[in-house]
């Protein structure tokens, strides 16, 4: 038994020594996936100041996905779960008289081939056009085979945006 242990300890310790040598990503890689990256951004932000929580699971979010909130982690593991998160952000920003948000600039940094982390700031604007909130969010990314999804978000202060050195 004392052998299978130490067998194990060693598969695990290579396993680990191997995905930590990813290959250096370059400009253009770096460049292309940032361009998608921020599209995928705008494209959640479009959805969901177009009232179109149906689409986020399928379009923008990976399920399951992971809720990063002040309490501590949560888990949405079904589309309904989504949705229903989504469903209720919608209408408590609806009653504080939003309209539409944009996340004009998000810092992109990319990790690998797979992931990447979207942070920056966020505005909710009201009717009229005034900002009703300045907010600062950061979601990471996975590339899926439908492509760029979110795979977990929280949002914070705007003093903790994630910057990134390319």
């Amino acid at each position: 038994m004392n052998s299978l242990f130490w067998k194990a300890l060693v598969v695990l310790g290579l396993s680990a020594t191997a995905a930590s040598a990813q290959p250096s990503l370059s400009a253009d890689e770096i460049a292309k996936i940032k361009k998608e990256v921020t599209a995928a951004v705008h494209h959640y932000y479009r959805l969901f100041s177009e009232r179109n929580m149906k689409a986020l699971p399928e379009e923008v979010f990976h399920v399951p996905l992971v809720y990063l909130s002040p309490e501590g982690a949560s888990v949405d593991a079904t589309p309904q779960e989504v949705t229903a998160r989504t469903e209720a952000n919608l209408k408590r920003i609806l009653e504080s008289g939003w309209d539409r948000s944009e996340f004009p600039s998000p810092n992109v940094c990319v990790l690998n081939t797979g992931a990447a982390i979207a942070s920056g700031k966020f505005y909710r604007y009201k009717k009229d056009g005034s900002v009703l909130s300045e907010n600062a969010v950061t979601y990471i990314f996975g590339k899926t085979a439908k492509g760029w999804r979110i795979v977990s978000y929280g949002g914070h202060g705007l003093d903790r945006v994630v910057p990134c050195q390319d």
